[in-house]
């Protein structure tokens, strides 16, 4: 499926008409207002967080409403739109780690004739990192249409590989596939990310690749802690920690570690919690700043992100006190470039102020997290923030949240 780079009133009015929706009906799929919708048609801007939901209502769509929508936009192409799609995001990829100039070798790949080599298979390697990095700064949306392309890339170099490729190949396949389910967890789609992850872990073990295989049951911890399924989650860290004991990846092992605390902390079990942070300190001891996807999965690990899980896993204990501490440490460490990261920080920060009656604070790091949705087009991130504002309904006279409220208003951020 073709991205839409930047939603205006014609596309969504085409994807409106697609699924067949009323303005009213259409406003309430996507949390808005009617005469917001109205007003989009009309030509009007369109915030980021509606950026967002649109690309999100897009990519669940049937192959049937999308080709309609596309119908609709460009009434006079050919029915090729999607492969040629597929073929210039791949070529943004290759532009981003300086081989634009060899776009033929990049369509030949697409096409899965021929034999991958080893050329290949580190340059799409390459094109994963810049993808990450792409969904760090601006979010899922921005990485979508890069992921999609390369899925059928490394779909298509797996069916051809040669013997000696074939483990690097499947755990290459393997990556794409967790970093899609990454995605789709991102945007929400539980079911779509459980299924990628699943298929991830699975290459990953075809391949021997132990490392790939407890970041993907990482990914299937936290995807549990989502939803509402503390037990499973404990499950999945654990199986986590025993494939990476043995890594040289003191990032990973790190981040592993973390994932086991946050899963034990939400589980309750106070003490599992504890030895886990305590053994994520230990692998970071030393561990060099600035890692990139090239050195390690975990690539993101540091000091700030260990700060931030441990301000997560006080306050799900109840350790008011001490989550304000770290997660403020978290906040005021963590690099620009990571807005989402923040942002959740920021969030988590408001629900311990929450827990020792600062209420002020608590709306104002809501309104920080809000700012940041200006840079950063996460839905899950939007979802977090509308969440944080329900957690504050007790106070909604106080002109704290009333000022909150200005500015969800000014974002046009519905709570319901």
């Amino acid at each position: 499926m073709a991205n839409v780079g930047e939603w205006t009133g014609s596309e969504v009015l085409a994807l409106r008409q697609s699924l067949r929706m009323s303005q009213a009906k259409f406003a309430a799929k996507l949390g808005a207002h009617i005469r917001t919708v109205k007003a989009w048609e009309a030509g009007g801007g369109i915030a980021n967080v509606y950026q967002a939901a649109l690309d999100t209502t897009l990519s669940r769509a049937s192959d049937e409403i999308v080709g309609a929508f596309w119908a609709r936009l460009r009434p006079d192409q050919e029915d090729d739109v999607d492969r040629r799609q597929m073929l210039s995001t791949a070529d943004i990829g290759f532009a981003a780690i300086g081989l634009g100039g060899d776009a033929a070798r990049g369509e030949w790949l697409l096409s899965g004739a021929g034999r991958p080599d080893a050329w290949a298979l580190e340059c799409v390697r390459t094109t994963l990192h810049a993808a990450m990095l792409l969904d760090d700064a601006l979010g899922s949306p921005a990485a979508h249409g890069m992921v999609l392309a390369q899925q059928h890339l490394t779909e298509a170099m797996l069916r051809e590989s040669p013997a000696d490729l074939r483990q690097p190949m499947l755990a290459l396949h393997a990556e794409w596939l967790g970093f899609a389910g990454a995605l789709a967890w991102d945007q929400l789609d539980y079911r779509t990310a459980a299924r990628l992850y699943n298929l991830a872990r699975d290459y990953a073990h075809e391949a021997e690749d132990s490392d790939g295989a407890g970041y993907m049951l990482c990914h299937l911890s936290q995807l549990a802690i989502w939803e509402g399924k503390p037990r499973i989650a404990v499950d999945h860290a654990v199986a986590a920690r025993s494939w990476v004991a043995q890594s040289n990846d003191r990032a990973l092992r790190a981040y592993v570690a973390m994932r086991a605390a946050e899963a034990y902390a939400t589980a309750g079990q106070r003490r599992g919690c504890h030895d886990a942070l305590e053994d994520a300190a230990r692998d970071m001891d030393g561990l060099p700043t600035g890692l990139t996807p090239a050195e390690s999965r975990a690539y993101f690990v540091s000091d700030p992100f260990l700060e931030s899980y441990r301000g997560q896993c006080f306050s799900l204990l109840g350790d008011g006190v001490q989550a304000v501490t770290s997660s403020r440490r978290a906040i005021a460490a963590i690099e620009p470039t990571r807005t989402r990261d923040k942002a959740i920080t920021m969030l988590e920060l408001e629900r311990a102020l929450i827990q020792v009656g600062d209420i002020d604070e608590a709306a104002a790091s809501v309104v920080q997290a809000v700012d940041l949705t200006e840079r950063n087009r996460s839905p899950r991130l939007a979802t977090a923030i509308t969440d944080g504002r329900r957690a504050l309904s007790p106070w909604a006279a106080s002109q704290a949240v009333r000022e909150l409220d200005a500015r969800l208003s000014a974002r046009d951020i519905v709570i319901v």
